[in-house]
């Protein structure tokens, strides 16, 4: 294994000289109009960057020197690159340009030196420093060869979220190893992180894996004192391969400012949910399959455990952070759970005294927590940020009351003071976006500002594909999701690069300027096409989060079992008990049956109002569709024919669900109300609905493979299969009217009634200053002022503690003797100082208009009170 290591170092510090041969070979072919003046010796983070800047002059075919000292620099451009911490000449040029004092910080900035243009760029550190390089680099490679820093801005800029990471699974052996085994691969997708300051990766080991990496550590080495611990069909020889590819990619990560996280998921294998939904991979004792690890048992199992992770953390000295997990989907049997833990807290303690744990919330009890704390382990809590999915850019307002009163969902009750832990916020958005398009800069900065919830700095989102091949038996070769006509990268993950940009570049400054991505638009589709496919990828990115949000039923919760992209979400029974996922902020569809019958008023979002914003933009995004087709005219590519069909699918997605909410409604008012022509419109309106999802087959066309293996048995094929599932219930429904028989009272339904609107943010003109902090033990009072055209029938208060678990309370707002001002107090004992406060006003009209502010389509839809401990 050292050897391999040493292999490894050795070419890369090979490269590097070799490379700087080449270009002082273009350089001496012409006098130099460019000089970058650094020192020596040089960090290998800071050298990233300068590579990437002189390969975009070589690139350019622009003339170079590098040189130590201005007095030696002849270009007619002179770059400055360093730290602000250095000295001599270099450093007293940087150090003009102050950097903030924290880790990533840079600014690049212009003078003059002896009539020549200098432009500086420092970093804090070696990270701050090679972000400035690669951005000077990029807008290099938009210029000209006469005018080589055109594009490179001024800018100052530190880390608004400190962590920004990727996550990714190890579900299938042969597609991991088809990457794990793959330098290029590992290069490329660095490179593109570093790119996009995403400085985190997170490898997932045993996720639902049925049985493969459950638990990890006999797929590296063999642990002394547990010879029957072992993978069947892995050789030292493969383990010492494994261990050694894995020190190189966490060095190739490094050397690029890049931690790693290594998950340890699954700790012993005993099929249930580990098994990734295929019944063939049960747990059969004394029978494992090729890939599972066998000689574990309750007996010997924390005693493995203790020796395995101590030797795993010395054999990968390097890693940098680990995920563990303790709950009862890792094989662990509830009784087990707390020792077991324990005993992992110990080891970690004992064997990686500075190694940072982030422990996954579900599941996890107060014992674990205070036992981490007393230990003195350096740990977070990492809790999910929307369920297993991607909802709106906000904690949910109310989480579904399935799982409020645990901490399966959201961040429940743990955000308690005094402070003891930060939080590492998980977006599982691998159910959600896993094969379209997706890329909204608006949404990225909404989730980044919210990552700040709890005095925490740290996110994480899931690579697009996350669940490929799960389920999948592991010498099953992996499948292409593009047809090859279709294909236009070399590595599937390149296809998302607007995804990748969005979450590290807005994460590290949300104030990131838009040329960063509109540059790489225009490069890609031409500079009269690139603004249109832009604005139609950023308007499509909306549609998902939306039916996540207001239409989604909570039985598809799970990553790996539901798949909003592709499903039709069951049949329209099903679908019309959904109550959404935020169900504070959003309607049900029985609710909205309920004020159609009179017997519900609500400021909530109803399903009528979703349905409208659905085909609004659906008509929206087909619309730019047309008008891109239009710009890029005999230019197109297979990047623009691609992404244009994923628009297309994602308009018919909400359009198919725009659709479907009045089916569903109604289905609701006949269930209420025994009335058959509320059944006949639910099944109209679902036909309308099944014509919407065949425009969607439609445009799927042949571009993505027939059989799409990215989840558990159930998710794989395509949409065309949905297609026949949504048929046969409509004939299920039709079956229902003709052989209906009440089973009690009947009543006249209303009609289903569509909004007009896609909110009603219009009907209220509001003014109200948020009470963002507050000392205890003292009341707080709350006003607005609001006025509405039809009149103010009712402003309520709603205002909980930020805890999960806990309901809404309300107090009506009362008018003041100020005109249009509505006021209330929250009385002190009614404040729990465990927790900050949080609280949302909702609005009636005399027209029965509601509103919820903050407004949820611009800002995080409450606000929080931080109380002053």
């Amino acid at each position: 294994m050292k050897s391999l290591l040493r292999f490894a170092k050795k070419s890369a510090l090979v490269a590097l000289p070799l490379l700087f041969i080449v270009q002082l070979s273009i350089a001496a072919a012409a006098p130099p109009q460019v000089s970058i003046i650094s020192s020596k010796p040089q960090s290998v983070i800071f050298l990233h960057g300068l590579t990437k800047l002189t390969g975009a002059l070589t690139a350019k075919h622009i003339p170079f020197e590098q040189v130590t000292s201005l007095s030696k620099a002849k270009g007619k451009t002179l770059i400055v690159a360093g730290l602000t911490s250095e000295n001599g000449e270099i450093g007293s040029i940087l150090k003009k340009y102050k950097t903030a004092p924290e880790s990533e910080a840079l600014s690049i900035h212009k003078s003059i030196y002896k009539n020549k243009p200098l432009w500086a760029i420092a970093g804090c550190d070696d990270k701050g420093a090679m972000y400035a390089l690669l951005d000077v680099a990029n807008r290099i490679s938009w210029s000209t060869r006469q005018q080589p820093m055109r594009y490179v801005k001024e800018i100052t800029q530190k880390p608004d979220v400190k962590e920004r990471g990727i996550s990714m699974y190890t579900m299938n052996r042969r597609y991991w190893e088809s990457r794990f085994y793959d330098d290029n691969y590992w290069t490329t997708y660095f490179d593109m992180m570093a790119q996009d300051r995403l400085n985190m990766l997170e490898i997932m080991f045993g996720y639902e894996n049925g049985g493969f990496m459950a638990p990890c550590y006999p797929y590296f080495f063999n642990v002394d004192g547990f010879p029957d611990v072992k993978i069947a069909d892995i050789t030292p020889e493969q383990q010492q391969r494994n261990l050694a590819t894995m020190n190189h990619i966490i060095q190739i990560a490094h050397d690029r400012g890049i931690g790693v996280r290594l998950g340890i998921w699954d700790h012993m294998y005993r099929g249930g949910v580990q098994t990734g939904g295929n019944p063939d991979f049960a747990f059969k004792e004394g029978q494992p399959l090729p890939w599972q690890v066998s000689g574990l048992n309750a007996g010997n199992l924390k005693a493995y455990t203790k020796a395995a992770f101590d030797k795993f953390v010395k054999v990968i000295p390097n890693l940098d952070a680990v995920l563990f997990k303790d709950n009862n989907e890792g094989g662990l049997s509830d009784s087990e759970l707390l020792e077991f833990g324990l005993n992992f807290l110990r080891t970690v303690k004992e064997s990686a005294p500075n190694m940072l744990v982030d422990i996954h919330a579900k599941g996890l009890t107060d014992t674990l927590i205070h036992a981490a704390t007393a230990m003195g382990v350096k740990f977070r809590i990492a809790p999910k940020y929307w369920m297993e999915q991607m909802g709106l850019p906000y904690h949910p307002t109310h989480i579904n009351r399935e799982d409020q009163k645990n901490r399966r969902h959201g961040y429940a009750d743990m955000l308690t003071y005094p402070q003891h832990y930060q939080i590492l916020w998980k977006l599982w958005n691998g159910g959600t976006n896993r094969v379209f398009l997706w890329g909204s800069p608006d949404y990225a900065r909404r989730f980044a500002e919210s990552a700040h919830l709890y005095n925490s700095s740290a996110y994480e989102v899931y690579e697009p594909l996350a669940t490929k091949m799960e389920s999948q038996w592991h010498d099953v070769k992996p499948f292409d999701l593009l047809n090859p006509q279709y294909q236009y990268y070399q590595y599937e993950f390149e296809r998302y690069w607007n995804f990748y940009q969005m979450f590290g570049l807005i994460g590290y400054d949300p104030k990131t300027q838009t040329d960063v991505w509109d540059k790489e638009f225009e490069h890609r589709f031409g500079a009269k096409a690139a603004p249109i496919v832009e604005s139609t990828l950023q308007q499509a990115s909306w549609v998902l989060p939306r039916i996540v949000a207001s239409c989604y039923p909570y039985s598809f919760f799970p990553t790996t079992a539901a798949w909003v992209e592709k499903q039709r979400l069951g049949d329209l029974p099903l679908y019309a008990k959904a109550e959404g996922s935020d169900i504070q902020q959003f309607a049900s569809f029985d609710e909205e049956a309920q004020v159609l019958l009179g017997n519900l008023e609500t400021a909530k979002t109803l399903p009528s109002t979703s349905s409208y914003w659905l085909a609004q933009t659906s008509a929206t995004i087909l619309e730019k569709v047309n008008e891109a087709e239009k710009a890029i005219g005999t230019k197109n590519n297979k990047e623009f024919n691609s992404t244009m069909v994923d628009m297309k699918m994602l308009a018919n997605l909400a359009l198919y669900h725009s659709r479907r909410v009045p089916a569903a409604v109604s289905y609701c008012l006949f269930l209420r109300t025994q009335d058959v022509s509320a059944l006949d419109a639910a099944i109209a309106h679902e036909q309308q609905a099944i014509d919407a999802w065949q425009q969607l087959v439609n445009a799927a066309g042949n571009v993505y493979a027939d059989r799409i293996l990215i989840g558990r048995p159930g998710l794989s094929g395509h949409w065309r299969d949905e297609l026949v599932a949504l048929k046969a219930g409509l004939a299920k429904l039709q079956d229902q009217r003709k052989t209906f028989v009440a089973n009690g009272p009947i009543k006249p339904a209303p009609h289903y009634k569509p909004a007009t609107d896609a909110d009603n943010s219009k009907y209220f003109a509001i003014s109200h200053t948020p009470v963002t902090s507050a000392p205890v033990g003292k009341p707080i009072a709350i006003n607005i002022k609001v006025t509405a055209p039809a009149g103010i029938k009712w402003v309520h208060l709603r205002y909980r503690s930020v805890n999960q678990t806990l309901d809404y309370q309300t107090l009506p707002m009362q008018a003041t003797g100020q005109k249009d001002v509505y006021q209330v107090t929250i009385p002190a004992d009614q404040i729990n100082p465990k927790w900050d406060l949080m609280y949302l006003i909702e609005l009636m009209d005399k027209n029965n208009k509601g509103f919820i502010y903050p407004d949820l389509n611009k800002e995080t839809p409450y606000v929080i009170v931080n109380l002053k401990q």
